[in-house]
Parts: structure tokens; sequence; C-alpha cells
């Protein structure tokens, strides 16, 4: 289907994702939250896509909901709201869950749904030029697309409060520090230093990365016992796959394994 917020390739194995609203900062409108699920929705339920990259076009990664948009809407804001959300959260948590890992490469400012979004991903890469910072707050709002599960999670409660109350603006070198985000490189070497992290996951086993993502998910939901079980059952699981008897067998014949994703 044709796209008008957002661009969708497939490079073999890995899909790519590419906000295109750079003459609004990419923000997240209507259109771009049914976009942003139905591609979600392809990656998922195509077991030939290994990797994923999320990217964007412009000096903006995301600067989060469309806020004219919303203001336009007047009274009928919480309509609009539950809409976008009915289709943006679907879209999260299906990157978040599916098998093929997801590498944000912000390339500029992620603010507010885009910070969720991103911190949705599996790998975040950042340029030396991006910007971090929450900013629901500061127009009287709280946030959404998952980052008061993530945050957390990712660089503790402290912090993550410091980002949701004050709307700080977390620089490159601050966000890796805080673990916000996995690397740092330069403006120039982004989109290679992207590629080449997608082309060595879309060699991996995706199944077992995908079974790797979802008991995190439920890491700190389950008790010690509950979370044993889980464990237990997926990796069960992948000893029934292609990958799982060929990557043990690999190891006892000494040699590197050849991965197919199945």
């Amino acid at each position: 289907m044709p796209y008008k917020t957002i661009k969708f390739q497939r490079e073999t194995s890995i899909a790519r994702i590419t906000l295109a609203r750079p003459d609004a900062a990419n923000a997240l409108n209507l259109e771009m939250g049914a976009e942003l699920l139905h591609v979600a929705e392809l990656c998922r339920d195509d077991a030939s896509v290994r990797a994923v990259i999320l990217d964007a076009e412009g000096k903006f990664f995301c600067a989060g909901g469309d806020v004219a948009a919303f203001a336009a809407a007047g009274k009928d804001l919480p309509a609009t709201l539950r809409k976008l959300l009915d289709s943006f959260h679907p879209a999260v948590e299906t990157l978040s869950t599916m098998n093929a890992p997801v590498i944000a490469s912000v390339q500029g400012m992620a603010a507010g749904a885009g910070l969720s979004l991103m911190c949705s991903c599996s790998f975040v890469v950042a340029s030396d030029k991006a910007s971090f910072t929450m900013a629901y707050t500061g127009i009287g709002m709280t946030p959404d697309g998952s980052s008061t599960y993530f945050l957390p999670r990712q660089i503790g409660m402290r912090r993550t409060e410091e980002m949701m109350i004050s709307n700080c603006r977390l620089s490159p070198e601050k966000a890796l520090d805080w673990g916000l985000i996995n690397q740092v490189v330069s403006a120039d070497s982004l989109a290679a230093t992207t590629q080449q992290l997608a082309e060595q996951l879309a060699a991996g086993p995706t199944l077992a990365y995908g079974n790797t993502r979802r008991l995190l998910h439920s890491s700190l939901e389950n008790n010690f016992a509950q979370q044993l079980e889980s464990e237990a059952n997926s990796i069960i699981a992948m000893g029934k796959t292609k990958d799982g008897l060929d990557g043990v067998a690999s190891f006892k014949d000494k040699r590197k394994p050849e991965f197919t994703g199945e």
C-alpha cells in the first residue's frame, strides 16, 4: 500500500521503516500511527524479515505527537488521542515483541512519543547531533507510547522521573551514560553503523531473539518461579528449532553455526 507519512522498504532480510514528515519534525499524527501499525504487522508476520531499521528523514528523529493537530481538535482532543493511540500503541507493542530485533537510528531530536517509540526498540544507535527529551508535562500532558514501561527498566526510576517531570534534554553522551542508548557515532557514520548492526542481527537466530525479547518483557512482572518456568518453556521450544539444533551441533563440531531464522 502507498504510505504518506513513512517509507517502507526491504533490503533482503532487513526491513527499513523511515519516518517521513520532515517538514513537521516527523511528528506523529493519525496517519502515521496507522501506517506504523501496518508496517509493524508486516514485519511481524513475514518470517523472512530478520532485522528492522527504524530511522527518519530531516533534522528530527521524531518531535513527538502532532501538537498542532491536537490543538486544532479543541474539545474533541480526547477522541483524537484515543484514535491515535488505538493504532500507535499496538504498533509499539508489535515492534517491541516480534522476532526481528528493531534498531532505532537516531539522527536528531527524539522527543515525546518519538522517545517512547525509540525506547521500545532493541538497540539505539545515535548520532552525536541527537538529543533526547520527554516534553509531555511541558504541555500539561502525560507520557504514552510505552515510555513509562521501558524507561524505568532502562535508566531507573529516579532518572525516569527526572526526565518526565523536568523535561530535561539529554545529550548523546549523557544518554549513553544513563543507558538510554547503546552507541554514539558521528553523523557521517550513523547509516553505515546501523546497517552493519542490522546485517549482523539478520544473520542470527531470529526465533531465539524474539523469545529472548519476550522473556525480558515478562521478567519484572513474573515472580521467580514463574520466570524460571517461562525460561524452561522457551529454551525447550528453541531446542525444536532448526537454528537451535544446528547451534548446539556446531558447538560440538567446533564450527560456526549457519542460522536461517527457523
